[in-house]
């Protein structure tokens, strides 16, 4: 399959949102940066030291509905040459390490929220990977399919999401869990997030470089935002992320990744 399938995927969503996006309302954008003290993704932790995270995301509400059709884009840049115990190669300091690309459409019934769509994700050094890495063999760019669906219930959110690599490894990945926000002052607010992770054996072959599968992540996180002014919103984050599967566990052990993570993070987000 094309590797440049997700790009045409992309296009070909924005470029049908024009027959049906609503003409009289204008799309939402927000553009943001974060400063992580780590990089961890489904609880392989990728940079074991800070980096920057830009994004730019496009929301463009559907004519005569609740619905939406989103656009984001999303970059990691190493700061540091070093990437300590972790899974990207060395010696990219000040360079964007990952790329990706997400397309996806939202619609409500009633409480229930379901988005689904297409994942774009891009290593920019993916061909180092062969050499000395956790991963074992060439990583390249790759795309998911991906539903997630969330509710109101009560005053917290439970959600559920999938996703399907269907161009490298044809293999699923799900993740289920609660999150909740809390108003702590005027402009203030707390949200909490629990959720588990559970990997078939492809997408564990591809992600921690062990084919198994079974639940493989846990994950926690607790973020303060602020609302500086209007368009402005500045947070900072506590998370957490434990492997719960013994053989990916055992694996990291042997290949020296962390498998029981804490980072922090701060960011800042301008919405138009």
């Amino acid at each position: 399959m094309p590797r440049r399938l997700a790009g045409s995927l992309c296009l070909l969503l924005v470029a049908a949102s024009g027959c049906f996006v609503a003409k009289d309302k204008q799309p939402g954008v927000s553009m943001g940066v974060a400063l992580p003290s780590k990089f961890v993704h489904r609880g392989m932790t990728l940079v074991d030291k800070p980096v920057l995270q830009p994004d730019l995301a496009v929301v463009l509400p559907v004519a005569d509905t609740t619905d939406t059709v989103g656009v984001e884009v999303e970059a990691n840049i190493d700061l540091y040459n070093g990437t300590g115990n972790a899974w990207f190669p060395d010696g990219h300091g000040g360079h964007i390490t990952q790329f990706e690309v997400i397309a996806d459409y939202t619609h409500k019934f009633g409480d229930l929220t379901v988005r689904g769509g297409v994942h774009n994700y891009n290593l920019a050094n993916g061909i180092e990977f062969i050499a000395g890495s956790p991963a074992g063999s060439q990583r390249g760019d790759t795309t998911e399919a991906f539903v997630l669906a969330s509710m109101d219930v009560l005053e917290a959110t439970p959600y559920f999401s999938w996703n399907y690599d269907f161009v490298e490894v044809d293999s699923s990945y799900y993740r289920g869990g609660l999150t909740e926000d809390f108003e702590l002052a005027k402009g203030w607010k707390l949200t909490l997030d629990g959720s588990l992770g559970y990997a078939g054996s492809g997408q564990s072959q591809w992600m921690y470089g062990i084919a198994t599968s079974g639940f493989a992540d846990l994950r926690g996180e607790a973020v303060v935002a602020w609302d500086y002014d209007e368009r402005t919103t500045i947070d900072f984050g506590l998370h957490g992320s434990l492997i719960v599967d013994s053989q990916i566990k055992d694996w990291f052990q042997l290949i020296g990744v962390d498998d029981d993570v804490i980072w922090v993070s701060v960011g800042m987000t301008w919405s138009f």
